[in-house]
């Protein structure tokens, strides 16, 4: 029997798409059970604490389970946590864990080499997957969410792997108490990313450094479990021993790798399709299809502040001041942007951009931007042998090409002709990649919320990030004791007064599914998609 399903197996991975759902009824799904749904690249990692990027994220969401989920309506949920305490303070959570919460493995499969090993989840696995989050050998690239945690960023910032005074503690196996810096009212929902997920000490231990880089070492513990990964796919199967609240209704998901994906979505071969805003038309045409969108991205001007000529705040500040925002074109897709914070995002429970206003960029001012260039001027041929400016960077994708060579006209009105400037035109992965890399001056870029918390977004500038922004002005007022909507317009304020950003257009995340299908749950934010209540409708 079990070298049958092996054939079937690996018949699903190499016969074309279009056999799929045939191969899945073989293996025991039946169609109206079984879901596919494509993905650009297939993941490196799918450690929790470290993982990024779509595919990695959708499979740690279908086959995790942390202490809270957040339903079809947003709301948080009861997971491993089968409920908690809040203290009247909001600084501490005290949750109380499902005793039949457990790891899905075989512990009598003869390939399993663990003795004794503890499949129930315990308070310690939280623990210990957190504490890694926050030692700054692991370079977690979510620790924005983890750092709400008391001591979190003194831990991160000393490069200390010593954790005992985190604010994190398990108070016995099936008791976890988490203490806050400072009161958050969307704590539950951070708690939903993947960064928090448990991590078995033992089975990490036994990896051996490969934990997440293979199905071999990965351990599920919610509605699916990781079936197979290999070059072209991902198969994740309905787990049928798990025995909490959340467990799937589907019998299969398969992510396929994809470059073609809108067009053999469009000729039916997935069920749901993450969609990039240029095709968003032809998606609205097919009335077989409905839409959902979330208004989670900013599109924004972004200097380097590591590079030569980005590491100077008069530069900076006069790059941003010279910019006619008027004489811009906004995209079919796009709207003028308020502040560099999504609209998104929430602030003490509110919609912060409503709550906050607009964010304080510097107003356009030809006169003020040529004084802020002397400044810089003066200060680069103090501290530079060679008076000659290197030429500035400037980054745009081919649909901003335009408003790119806009913004480079104000700042030759400002400069004069002395200023040169290269625009480089790419595609935006690899934009993206030259802004991680820091090969650039400055760029039109989305910055997209990968939460709905304005503080944790905010976060993101506080640690390493592609625009290498450091001021000990915006840490301060982010750990400050003011209300949540307040530190955060303080910081956002500052950070558009540096001339960091220059925000420009609000744009749409979208995501679309055929109206055959109900219960994928797609998340405003990062890109992860929730199959667990997946089904077809006759």
């Amino acid at each position: 029997m079990k070298k049958c399903i092996c054939i079937l197996l690996v018949l699903a991975m190499l016969l074309p798409l279009s056999a799929c759902s045939k191969i899945n009824s073989l293996l025991g799904g039946g169609e109206k059970q079984d879901f596919s749904y494509p993905i650009g690249e297939l993941p490196e990692s799918i450690d929790p604490q470290i993982a990024e990027g779509e595919a990695a994220l959708i499979v740690i969401e279908n086959c995790m389970e942390g202490l809270v989920r957040l339903n079809t309506e947003g709301e948080v949920i009861p997971a491993i946590a089968s409920s908690w305490d809040i203290a009247a303070d909001g600084l501490t959570y005290t949750f109380h864990l499902n005793r039949d919460a457990h790891w899905s493995v075989d512990t009598e499969d003869e390939d399993f080499e663990i003795k004794d090993f503890k499949k129930n989840i315990t308070a310690e696995d939280f623990v210990f997957a957190v504490s890694r989050a926050v030692r700054k050998e692991t370079n977690a690239p979510d620790f924005q969410s983890v750092s709400l945690i008391k001591n979190a960023q003194k831990i991160n910032q000393s490069g200390s792997s010593d954790t005992a005074s985190l604010g994190i503690r398990a108070l016995d196996s099936y008791t976890l108490e988490i203490e806050l810096e400072s009161a958050n009212s969307d704590f539950l929902k951070s708690l939903t990313a993947a960064v928090f997920m448990p991590c078995s000490e033992q089975f990490f231990d036994y990896c051996s450094g490969r934990y997440g880089r293979g199905s071999a070492y990965f351990l599920s513990n919610g509605g699916f479990k990781l079936r197979a990964w290999n070059e072209t796919n991902i198969v994740l199967r309905k787990d049928e021993e798990y025995t909490l609240p959340n467990a799937a209704q589907a019998d299969s998901v398969t992510l396929y790798r994809d470059e073609n994906a809108f067009e053999s979505f469009m000729n039916d071969n997935y069920d749901a399709l993450a969609i990039e805003d240029d095709r968003i038309d032809e998606a609205l045409a097919d009335k077989s299809l409905s839409v959902q969108q979330y208004d989670d991205t900013v599109w924004s001007f972004a200097i380097n502040c590591g590079s030569t000529l980005g590491s100077n705040v008069h530069l900076r500040q006069a790059l941003m001041s010279a910019v006619d925002t008027n004489l811009l074109i906004a995209p079919e897709w796009g709207t003028p942007a308020s502040g560099a914070v999504p609209n998104i995002c929430t602030a003490g429970g509110e919609n912060y951009r409503q709550s906050a206003g607009k964010g304080a960029v510097l107003p356009y001012s030809v006169a003020e931007a040529g004084e802020r260039y002397q400044r810089f001027l003066k200060t680069y041929k103090s501290e530079n042998e060679s008076e000659e400016l290197p030429v500035f960077q400037f980054l745009c994708t081919a649909a901003l090409e335009q408003n790119a060579k806009k913004i480079a006209q104000c700042w030759q009105t400002a400069f004069g002709t002395g200023f040169e400037i290269k625009i480089t035109v790419l595609p935006l992965e690899e934009l993206s990649e030259q802004m991680r890399g820091g090969k650039y001056d400055g760029a039109i870029a989305p910055i997209s919320a990968d939460t709905a918390d304005a503080l944790v977004f905010l976060k993101k500038f506080e640690a390493e990030n592609t625009m290498r922004y450091s001021s000990a002005a915006f840490e301060k007022q982010l750990n400050s004791d003011k209300t949540e909507l307040e530190k955060c317009a303080a910081a956002e304020n500052i950070l558009l007064e540096d001339g960091v950003l220059l925000p420009l257009f609000c744009a749409n995340s979208y995501y679309v599914q055929r109206d055959s299908v109900s219960g994928i749950y797609f998340y405003a934010f990062g890109g992860k998609v929730n199959f667990l209540q997946a089904h077809r409708v006759k």
